[in-house]
């Protein structure tokens, strides 16, 4: 029976919420055994809860549908029980064929540890525009198409399931919807093992349809396909879709088949029964905007087809391993497509002869190419060979490239292949790192912010470079701003045998707006001064570099500061001008001297004012003074 060992105290409050209003959230930690539905588990979680599967067969006759819409805050998860033996989920022989697993607009969820047959449907088939979904380490098999995604969505992430022996149309994974009336976006696969889809009438490993963009499938392990091990389209106008660091082998058909819009690079193609590689126009996509870059393909035939790609935009065939014993290639024109830095053997006329040398054979240039070892020996023409206009920064193993580029998946590091050895299986039994380094949005407003967020796998260390340094956590997420200019932002992580995997991301500042036009202030403690005394200049000015006194002072001035005029027998004006990038201005601030008065002319200072009060006052003082009778002297006959 389904055992709930968890419950929040939401549950437990649910008639008080009612009552009051509030949306309280369940979240449960819940875990059922085979005698339990799996089916009435899944379809009744809700956000936050985790589902665990106890070891056993679980068959259920009702569609499964998963659609619970969990959030960034509280994912839903349904996993293996720890310890245990995989349970398996699958459908009643008898019944109709199914899906085992519909998911359905579910959003914020993951699956891990499962393992998934059915009876005649899809181990796991998207639709309904889910979200943010991881489906991890799971055992798909005897089922139609392993994973299917069947609506638009984004944000899928597809990491180490092994998914074998397929049917009916038999597609390991099937990407999007013909002819573009879906698309998925975003979203990453990544170092999954799939393999003998030979029974199926189609049988791709991994088909990334018309339409669908921003998608990375790398360190995928293919091989024993029906039809190509790798299969894309085009992105309708939309970013490309990068495919690096993936073997795969007896691919039917083609070992990958690409029409445009793709980054396809540090691939390894071993022989098949097919092509190589093939590029043609497909489902009305033209071959365009399209690399090919440091693969290695050992075979085919032809072991290259390029079909269209004369005078077309965007095509680049750069630093390859071709090693075509048949020496089949079918190759049309080439007018205007970048080729350099490859290495062929044996020499072929189908490519113009400067963008290539001719290497020496298989077992002379790789250590063991019959046994899927092509790492280049220590005198191979490889090394060296590549040109570094078009150089990947890191190889099939994720050892960072050296600025001496070597051809082909590997760059040549020591004697013996430092990384896994190309086998069945998956890629990790001497597990490089991986690293995924993305930015949201990856275009802002002038001054805009960003958000960084990386994860890696199987790393002990990273080391930021470009517009942002120094150590980082080997998962993580940084605010990076605001940003005045578009900036490169880079990160490398590293394993314990010092292998280390390099990732950048660029923001791109959508508008920088001109450069703003100075400002000036210029003033004077006093505009008036006494003959022969000073004033103060103060100035302050803004977007500026340089300014220049003219007038009354003159030279280079800083562009803020304070300076005394002297002093001034004279009105004097002072001029400064400041210039930046956004243009000049100029400013004027004019100190007059006071006039000169002479005191021996004033009434009312100096001598010659106390000689006139003087006057004035004898002269009150005579006014005031009484009369005299004159005396006569009879003696003399005088008056006194």
């Amino acid at each position: 029976m389904m055992k709930t060992i968890y419950i929040s105290l939401c549950k437990f409050l649910f008639v008080l919420s009612s009552v009051v209003g509030c949306a309280l959230v369940h979240a449960a930690d819940i875990e059922i055994f085979p005698d339990d539905s799996f089916e009435t588990a899944v379809e009744n979680l809700n956000p936050g809860d985790t589902l665990t599967v106890h070891a056993g067969t679980y068959v259920d006759s009702g569609r499964i549908s998963i659609a619970v819409k969990g959030t960034q805050n509280s994912p839903v998860t349904i996993q293996a029980a720890a310890g245990e033996q995989r349970p398996l989920i699958t459908r009643d022989a008898g019944d109709a064929a199914q899906n085992t697993i519909n998911i359905e607009g579910a959003e914020f969820l993951t699956i891990s540890g499962l393992e998934i047959s059915s009876n005649g449907g899809d181990g796991i088939n998207m639709s309904g525009n889910p979200s943010y979904i991881t489906i991890e380490d799971l055992i798909i098999h005897d089922i139609s198409v392993g994973i299917n995604f069947r609506s638009s969505m984004h944000h899928i992430t597809v990491r180490r399931n092994q998914i074998f022996s397929t049917n009916d149309t038999g597609e390991g994974m099937y990407v999007g919807c013909n002819n573009a009336t879906c698309a998925v976006s975003e979203s990453l696969i990544e170092n999954n093992w799939i393999y003998n889809t030979l029974a199926a009438t189609q049988g791709d490993g991994i088909e990334i349809k018309k339409g669908s963009h921003s998608n990375i499938i790398r360190d995928n392990v293919i091989y024993d396909t029906n039809y190509p091990c790798i299969l894309l389209y085009g992105t309708e106008g939309n970013p490309r879709n990068i495919v690096e660091g993936n073997v795969m082998w007896n691919c039917g058909d083609s070992g990958i088949q690409v029409a445009a819009d793709s980054v396809i690079r540090n691939n390894i193609i071993l022989d098949g029964p097919g092509n190589g590689i093939n590029s043609q126009p497909h489902q009305g996509a033209t071959p365009t905007n399209l690399e090919l870059t440091h693969n290695t393909i050992i075979g085919g035939n032809p072991c290259i087809r390029l079909s269209d790609w004369d005078n077309k935009q965007g095509l680049i065939f750069a630093n390859n391993a071709v090693y075509c014993p048949s020496g089949s290639f079918a190759v049309g024109g080439l007018t205007g497509v970048a080729v350099s830095g490859n290495i062929f053997e044996p020499a072929t006329g189908s490519f113009p002869s400067a963008g290539y040398a001719t290497g020496r054979s298989e077992s002379q240039d790789f250590i063991n190419a019959a046994g899927r070892n092509v790492y280049p020996t220590s005198d191979s023409p490889l090394i060296g060979a590549g040109d570094p206009t078009y150089a990947t920064s890191s190889d099939f193993n994720g050892t960072t490239r050296l600025s001496s580029v070597d051809a082909g998946a590997y760059a040549w590091t020591t004697t013996t292949n430092p990384g896994w050895q190309v086998a069945p299986g998956f890629k990790d039994a001497d597990p490089a790192p991986t690293l995924m380094l993305d930015a949201s949005p990856t275009t802002i407003e002038f001054q805009g912010q960003s958000s960084l967020s990386w994860s890696t796998t199987n790393a002990v260390t990273c080391e930021a470079s470009g517009d942002w340094s120094g150590s980082k956590p080997t998962s993580g997420q940084e605010t990076v701003g605001p940003l005045g200019e578009t900036s490169d932002f880079g990160l490398s992580c590293t394993n314990a045998d010092s292998i280390s995997v390099t990732r950048n991301v660029t923001i791109t500042v959508a508008q920088t707006p001109t450069n703003p036009p100075p400002t000036l202030e210029l003033s004077a403690s006093a505009t008036s001064v006494p003959l022969n005394n000073a004033a103060m200049l103060a100035w302050n000015s803004t977007e500026t570099s340089s300014c220049l006194a003219s007038n009354a002072w003159s030279g280079t001035k800083s562009v803020t500061g304070n300076e005394s005029t002297g002093a001034l027998s004279g009105d004097a004006t002072f001029t400064l001008e400041c210039t930046g990038l956004g243009g000049s201005i100029s400013r004027s601030v004019t100190v007059q001297v006071q006039p000169e008065t002479s005191s021996a002319n004033n009434p009312t200072t100096g001598t010659g004012a106390i000689t006139w009060l003087n006057m004035m006052l004898i002269v009150a003082i005579g006014l005031r003074l009484p009369r005299k009778t004159p005396k006569i002297s009879t003696a003399r006959g005088n008056i006194d």
